[in-house]
């Protein structure tokens, strides 16, 4: 039933989702809008949230979500029966044009919050519209994904306040006095949010940070991103100190170089974390970014390669919603509350295999760790050493290859991921990477799962053929001894189907981990491990990378594969990466003596995306543009560099996957 509290929408519902789904609350709370510099120096910003909880009083664990950077006001489009969000007025004034409405880009993700609401959790969905969703980013902070962290830090003190005084808002509806458990908070973030959520623990936990004394001790137990950004400010921002998981939209058009995979490639060299905390990556093939947020209702890409879309252009994707339901919720049951069930997690690990209501819908790739700490694994090679040597500085193998190199992984926005880059175009090559020298062993006892990355390239015909439901390479594993005999192999199709790259703006290699149990390897005596033996006599010509290869203690399941009729998969097919594309002109050039300022617009307002709009003049390129009132952007160029810039050159812009040709410069 629907019940008006105090002017606010209060909800009472049942939630269906498991059998412990209780009757939940919602209200919001909105304080005015005020020129913290604590938040920020620029703009007002203002503590504007939808709280979920359970109708019945008790003391939950926490969660807090935080959007992604998105127009703040939109108008009614009755062609399409949908809201067009192409004004950031109310990110400077609090107010919209007329004919335009606020955009409630918090209310994206009520579908998650009251599942979990149902599992007995407050759930408190932030709104950054005012002062930050289409703002400029200053000095350091580009993407104002700091000022977004330190927000939720803003909206944590004033729930702790609440928590421990009450004294909550009217509108609200209900009161939160001894209702938050602050030793069990999760953090989920969507786009710029991702980044603004590792933000927000980063800056709680600095030396000296002003926030502990204002909130109290909050203990962050896990953040689970979706199609985040990386890399918007001058600080690294990892997710150390959290069970983390990401969710990459397979066609993502919008940060569509899946850039999110590269705090968990950060975190797997990160050794030194005191406890042990799963790290993980699932991509959702055929998925886009913007419609994981219902309020997002106009597509970020109208396609892409080697994937079937769970989308249309307009009104969101309901199948595409399942899969971040049937993801996120399971990750906070495992990782936050004080009877949290970390046997929800085996979800992400891909040596289990996946529920019939993932399948069902599409295909993924999983990435995982146990733990990356030190304790718990024994490397045998992280390619970080020339090629032919180990990471135990000892020689490896190989035989009948048309490549085997070690070096930085190409398709990875982070440089310091090392991979070993192979290749091979006839049955009978192998690579063996070596933990000790010839003739000698190491006792692997006391490790239970074998755990490897593998990424497939694109090579010859591969990328424009149907993807193979059973996965597009083969190969074998073995674990050889000191004497030089192998273990019984195991076949990499009977564990895992890795797929070859796909993507909305082109394609994406993507790692999947395979992990194997030890006992796997039949008639292996682990007290004379030599080395792990990939054989390439099954896909009769291929191009991999290979990374992290490990023994863990964390034992592995049965096989990802086992009892999974992959249903979802048998629909997919080859298809052409479609871009959408339009035109626009360079409006203004002003030259300064210290900069010049280069304006473009196009006759429809560009999208205010996540991902940076990035001008190209010639071979030169340009991010970090200011978004003008009008819809226009500017990019600041140095002298030199516009000086280097020749008259006739092609001007082109590109958002994500999205492209405009802007003609040819004139100087």
């Amino acid at each position: 039933m629907r019940v008006r509290v105090l002017g606010a929408l209060l909800l009472l519902i049942a939630v269906p989702f498991a059998a412990r789904a209780a009757a939940v609350l919602s209200g919001e709370y909105k304080l005015p809008a005020t020129l913290d510099s604590e938040v920020s120096t620029d703009l007002k910003t203002e503590e504007w949230a939808v709280v979920w909880r359970p109708a019945a009083a008790g003391r939950y664990p926490l969660l807090v979500f935080l959007h992604g950077n998105h127009g703040t006001c939109g108008h009614f489009d009755a062609t399409h029966g949908v809201r067009i969000d192409d004004s950031t007025d109310y990110t400077f004034d609090g107010t919209c044009p007329d004919g335009y409405v606020v955009t409630p880009n918090h209310r994206g993700y009520d579908y998650l919050a009251k599942a979990m609401a149902a599992q007995g959790y407050v759930v408190v969905s932030v709104n950054a519209n005012r002062g930050i969703n289409g703002a400029s980013g200053g000095d350091g902070d580009w993407g104002l994904n700091l000022t977004r962290g330190r927000l939720v830090l803003r909206h944590l003190q004033y729930l702790a306040q609440w928590n421990a005084q009450g004294g909550a808002p009217q509108s609200l509806g209900f009161d939160l006095k001894d209702q938050l458990d602050f030793s069990q908070v999760g953090l989920m973030g969507h786009s710029r949010g991702g980044e603004g959520m590792r933000a927000a623990v980063a800056q709680y936990g600095d030396n000296g940070s002003p926030w502990p004394a204002r909130i109290g001790k909050v203990n962050f137990r896990a953040l689970f991103e979706i199609g985040p950004v990386d890399g918007q400010s001058n600080r690294v921002l990892d997710n150390t100190g959290l069970a983390w998981n990401v969710l990459l939209p397979g066609c993502d058009g919008d940060v569509s170089d899946l850039e999110g995979m590269m705090p968990y490639d950060r975190g797997l060299q990160i050794t030194t974390e005191r406890k042990k905390l799963n790290k993980s990556t699932i991509e959702v093939f055929g998925a886009n970014h913007n419609f994981y947020n219902t309020e997002w209702q106009v597509t970020d890409t109208t396609g892409c390669e080697g994937e079937t879309p769970l989308f249309g252009f307009y009104k969101g994707s309901k199948t595409q919603r399942l899969t971040a339901r049937g993801t996120l919720v399971p990750f906070f049951l495992a990782h936050v509350g004080r009877h949290a069930r970390p046997q929800k997690a085996q979800i992400f690990d891909p040596s289990y295999p996946l529920p019939a209501r993932l399948t069902s819908v599409t295909a993924y790739a999983r990435g995982f760790t146990p733990s990356p700490r030190a304790s718990g694994n024994f490397i045998v090679d992280n390619f970080d050493k020339a090629t032919g040597t180990s990471s135990e500085s000892v020689p490896d193998q190989s035989q009948g290859l048309n490549q085997y190199s070690h070096g930085s992984a190409s398709f990875s926005d982070d440089v310091t991921q090392r991979a070993a880059a192979v290749s091979w175009s006839q049955k009978g090559g192998f690579l063996q990477t070596n933990a000790t020298a010839s003739g000698t062993a190491a006792d692997i006892s006391g490790y239970s799962a074998l755990e490897f990355r593998v990424a497939l390239r694109c090579s010859g015909t591969l990328c424009s053929l149907p993807s193979d439901p059973t996965g597009d390479v083969d190969f074998s594993i073995a674990l050889a001894d000191k004497d030089g005999d192998l273990s019984a192999p195991v076949t990499l199709k009977s564990l895992a189907a890795i797929y070859r790259p796909v993507g909305a703006g082109g394609t994406n290699t993507i790692f999947a981990s395979v992990r194997v149990p030890l006992a796997a390897f039949a008639g292996f005596d682990p007290s004379k491990f030599h080395g792990v033996r990939f054989s390439f006599d099954k896909t009769q010509s291929a191009s991999v990378y290979f990374a992290d290869v490990r023994f863990t203690v964390t034992p592995a399941g049965p096989g990802g594969l086992s009892g999974i009729a992959f249903t979802g998969l048998a629909a997919r097919r080859a298809g052409a990466a479609i871009a959408m594309a339009g035109t626009g002109r360079i409006t203004a050039i002003r030259r300064g003596a210290s900069a010049v300022e280069v304006q473009v617009a196009a006759d429809q307002r560009f999208p205010v995306t996540d991902a940076f709009p990035r001008l190209a003049i010639g071979a030169q390129r340009f991010d970090h543009a200011r978004i003008e009132r009008s819809g226009a952007l500017t990019f600041v160029l140095a002298p030199q560099a516009f000086a280097a810039a020749r008259n006739g050159e092609t001007v082109s812009l590109g958002i994500g996957a999205q492209r405009w040709t802007l003609g040819k410069l004139v100087k």
